[in-house]
């Protein structure tokens, strides 16, 4: 492709509100599904001035017949000239990506197509699909597909390619008749060729499909997964005090109960151990801990973690040089971070409350008022101490009935902090039964169910159905599949060889409504999918009431 010297982009006059709409073009020449065409340009007229250089960077021939262009512009039109001949009888079609923008750097809402035929037909075969991702069941507009007519040769440029637009969906219009195979590509170069030792790749469930003229395809749904391998690193660690250590990570993580820190001197012994205690609030990759012992200023330490993971379960590792240690004593104030409170807690599940620091303050405990009812309670007995976490402990369970509160002295303010917890009580549980539908193959399925705030998290198994019960009321993400090879995870499938995607099944916000059972039917191919902040019956979920729990039943609440 040959790009035009041109002048500078025309630029609207300032003044007045600011300008959100997207670039939309109102015309074209020749007209859409013209035949015959025999002439060696193309023009689309916009409502708006364009960024040209975004046009340049955006204009694509499909299919891919090696053919030079070059793009002119003629205040808002885009013109596209070709260099070379045209081939005869050959439907051709000229796509403007989402990436061009007009001069207020607005996006195109969708890509458009202008097609054309060198011949008196022009190809008619269609071909859809739908991309989602498997966490968070949407994608981001602009993934791409690939579509090769058979027979198949990766290492070459595809010989048509899509993107998805904001919902997901990807079509290939006007084409011929003929035997094709489509796969989806992270393309990082942008040069529609399938680089494998780059980009990630991942087929449909068909290894190949027919085109016959005037019908459509619809390869179905796959969620596409970018393998995340890359662990963490602790990028730096700045010392706060003499035991106090602020460590600066590449991504968020988590950590286990039992995670720590070794600290080991400049001979490689271990000196000490720091425990995390909490995550900086407005700043997600900042991570607070404390060392056991202080950090002598005359030497210099390094950190090995161990408990701490991102999302994607890669261990979190040390990339930091060697660190001197501190004189400063620690005299931060003990003060309130977070609890665990904020959806509500089971009837035996302890008040967490953390702390900035190990709490070495017996006021903390001393001082704690719980009210029962009307009831003040000043030597509540149920009480623990875990470094920077005050555990406030049910006599065996919090009473249905009785509205509790909890009063916790923050040292900070000098004030005690009131906490009053939603407390979910057996009868204000609810359930939800998954069902496999009818004409699924028998097989496990393995399931995936939690809320957004990791409160419940359930990992287990079932064949035709299953049904979870004792469930808080929250909303719920379900994720299922069919664990084919019995690996115990889902398999995204292979391009080359050909393995298609183990089915999967996604929906968001299953509502849970305390007394009732939410009955969902997993279907694999089509996925079914929820969208947010959907109506109930819009969901397809059926509640039936549960069979009532007794309060005095010994079985553990499953979170």
């Amino acid at each position: 492709m040959i790009w035009l010297g041109s002048c500078a982009t025309p630029v609207a006059p300032s003044g007045g509100p600011p300008d959100r709409e997207p670039p939309v073009v109102t015309g074209t020449t020749p007209a859409n599904e013209t035949t015959n065409f025999d002439g060696n340009e193309v023009r689309f007229q916009f409502d708006k001035f364009v960024d040209r250089n975004s046009a340049r960077q955006n204009i694509s021939i499909e299919p891919n017949l090696g053919l030079d262009f070059e793009v002119d512009f003629s205040r808002r039109t885009v013109i596209v000239k070709f260099l070379d001949p045209l081939p005869e009888n050959t439907t051709i079609i000229v796509q403007l990506g989402t990436d061009i923008t007009d001069t207020r750097n607005n996006n195109m809402s969708s890509s458009y197509e202008l097609a054309f035929s060198t011949g008196p037909e022009i190809d008619d075969g269609n071909v859809i699909a739908t991309l989602r991702d498997p966490d968070e069941g949407s994608v981001n507009e602009g993934e791409r597909v690939f579509l090769y007519q058979s027979p198949v040769d990766f290492s070459e440029p595809a010989n048509y390619v899509a993107q998805s637009d904001t919902s997901g969906e990807i079509n290939f219009s006007y084409l011929r008749e003929g035997m094709y195979s489509a796969i989806w590509v992270d393309d990082v170069n942008r040069n529609r060729i399938w680089d494998r030792d780059r980009e990630f790749a991942q087929p449909f469930h068909q290894e190949e499909f027919e085109v016959v003229k005037g019908e459509e395809v619809d390869l179905g749904t796959i969620f596409i997964q970018r393998p995340d391998t890359v662990s963490p690193n602790i990028n730096g660690v700045g010392l706060l005090s003499e035991t106090r250590l602020r460590l600066r990570l590449s991504e968020p993580v988590e950590w286990q109960d039992n995670a720590s820190i070794t600290i080991q001197d400049s001979l490689g012994e271990d000196y000490s151990t720091a425990f995390p205690l909490y995550t900086d609030i407005e700043d997600p990759q900042v991570v607070y801990a404390q060392a056991l012992d202080p950090l002598d200023e005359e030497q210099r330490f390094s950190v090995i973690p161990q408990g701490f993971t991102d999302r994607a379960g890669n261990p979190l590792r040390s990339n930091v040089d060697p660190f001197s240690g501190s004189a400063e004593p620690d005299t931060a104030a003990l003060r309130l971070i977070e609890d665990n409170l904020a959806d509500g807690i089971f009837n035996d599940e302890s008040v967490e409350i953390t702390f900035s620091r190990f709490i070495d303050d017996d006021s903390i405990t001393d001082s704690l008022l719980v009210f029962e009812g009307d009831q003040m309670i000043e030597d509540w007995e149920f009480v623990d101490v875990e470094r920077n976490i005050l555990s406030i402990n049910p006599d065996i369970i919090w009473q249905s009935g009785v509205s509790y509160e909890f009063r916790v002295w923050d040292p900070y303010v000098r004030d005690y902090a009131t906490f009053r917890p939603d407390i979910w009580q057996p009868n204000q549980l609810g359930a939800i039964e998954f069902t496999a539908a009818d004409g699924l193959p028998e097989g496990e399925n393995r399931l995936r169910l939690y809320d957004d705030n990791r409160k419940v998290d359930i990992d287990t198994v079932f064949t035709d159905s299953l049904e979870i019960d004792r469930l808080p009321p929250l909303s719920y993400t379900a994720r299922v599949y069919r664990d084919v090879n019995g690996d115990g995870r889902w398999n995204s499938g292979s391009v080359d060889p050909f393995e298609a995607p183990e089915p999967y099944f996604m929906q968001r916000d299953i509502p849970v409504r305390e007394g009732f059972t939410s009955e969902i039917s997993v279907e694999f191919i089509p996925a079914l999918e929820a969208k947010e902040d959907e109506a109930l019956e819009e969901l397809d979920i059926d509640l039936d009431p549960v069979e009532p729990v007794n309060d005095e039943s010994d079985e553990e609440i499953e979170n």
